[in-house]
């Protein structure tokens, strides 16, 4: 398949790259190609023979790939002894979390994102979507406590989470976010239907359309979710009570069922988890253009059963990481060999593209996640083992837990 170009610039402007190979997408493996870079972004793809009077950075020995986007993550976890925390229901993991986070023996929520942060980017993540649930974990850092870091650590797309399950808490939050308006590239978080009023969910999904941002959420994640929506019982509803926090006044037979009712069902939001919905379910979010992502490791985690994804008909979801409070690492890689393990169907080409393009596509970062003409170039550079094929190439990825990259993420 012959890459897609566009005409180059004066070569006095443009620098030209010579890795073994290039994998600019999911489908298209090239060899003796340079990629032509011009003011930090991807100007060509083009064989070597053709580069005239270009400067030449020959790159022996590496395969050159797309960096991966995680579309979700929590930054401020880095330390929670997750492997210790019971987790035979949702409910008594999220009790052992809570009194975690009330500890004092654990690391501030600053360093714990910094820690989280050296972790993504000694992995190869290009970019990260976080979900920030206490101050401080948002991806910046006081300069003493940063250093010389900051070019070095990955991207962070850092979306404030929002709590309240009591309907009288809505007014003040969202006259907070009336108050400050999302950054360009901004966009907000809700935690979850059974910690959210509906109150408070209507009034993010309204102001997300008029700023035309992102909203992410956790849905339909494990049937004790469902249970409370649709009855107003099981686990979770017990540890509300004990919180003291108000159940539902209404009941919903499906996560979807709630969000289309406080107006989620639309584009821009972005559905994270979702291993509880059913293939009907995935097919409504599909149709309204929400995209789901999905956590691998957190799922081997709790040990969960197989989702639907990767059914005939339905999307993949992008992925992410979640947080070492449910997943033993941040690494986007081992995310892609756990899909492929625990999800095989698709392949290995369709979970690359998942983790890289997929994940871009969900928050509109359409430069990312390929090495296209218009990219970034945000480079995870591999040691080249010759293969036939994309496919090869991308079930190695997929599947070989020995291949590790040569560094961190570079960005030309």
């Amino acid at each position: 398949m012959n890459p897609p170009r566009r005409k180059p610039a004066p070569a006095a402007r443009l620098r030209a790259f010579v890795p073994d190979a290039l994998l600019p997408d999911a489908h298209t493996l090239l060899l003796e190609h340079a990629l032509v870079v011009e003011a930090g972004r991807v100007a060509a793809v083009v064989p070597r023979a053709e580069l005239h009077g270009i400067p030449v950075v020959r790159m022996a020995g590496e395969l050159w790939v797309p960096a991966p986007v995680l579309a979700h993550a929590h930054l401020e976890s880095w330390d929670a002894p997750s492997g210790l925390w019971p987790r035979e229901t949702f409910a008594e993991w999220v009790r052992y979390l809570l009194a975690w986070r009330e500890s004092p023996d654990r690391i501030e929520p600053e360093r714990a994102a910094l820690e989280s942060l050296r972790e993504l980017e000694a992995a190869g993540c290009g970019l990260v979507v976080c979900h920030v649930g206490e101050p401080r974990a948002d991806g910046t850092f006081h300069d003493d406590l940063l250093g010389e870091e900051a070019p070095r650590l990955p991207e962070v797309l850092a979306l404030p989470e929002l709590f309240g399950p009591a309907p009288e808490e809505a007014p003040a939050l969202l006259a907070r976010l009336d108050a400050r308006p999302p950054a360009a590239w901004g966009g907000y978080a809700l935690h979850a239907p059974y910690s959210v009023s509906e109150e408070l969910a209507r009034g993010v999904f309204a102001r997300s359309r008029g700023w035309s941002v992102p909203v992410s959420i956790h849905l339909g994640e494990h049937p004790e979710e469902r249970a409370l929506l649709a009855c107003g019982e099981g686990p979770l509803a017990d540890l509300l009570r004990e919180r003291g926090r108000p159940l539902k006044r209404s009941r919903w037979p499906s996560p979807v069922d709630w969000l289309q009712e406080v107006g989620g069902l639309q584009p821009g939001t972005v559905a994270v988890h979702g291993t509880d919905l059913d293939r009907e379910e995935q097919e409504r979010l599909a149709r309204a253009g929400v995209p789901l992502v999905w956590c691998p490791g957190t799922h081997l985690y709790f040990d969960r059963p197989r989702p639907a994804f990767g059914e005939d008909g339905l999307p993949l979801p992008a992925l992410g990481c979640d947080s070492r409070a449910s997943n033993t690492c941040l690494d986007p890689l081992r995310e892609l060999r756990l899909a492929l393990a625990l999800v095989p169907g698709p392949g290995p080409r369709a979970w690359w593209r998942a983790l890289t393009e997929g994940g871009a596509r969900a928050f509109g970062r359409e430069d990312l996640g390929h090495l296209r003409p218009g990219a970034l170039p945000r480079i995870l550079r591999m040691p080249w083992r010759p293969a036939d094929d994309a496919l090869a190439v991308c079930d190695r990825l997929s599947a070989d837990a020995s291949w590790h990259p040569l560094g961190p993420v570079l960005e030309l």
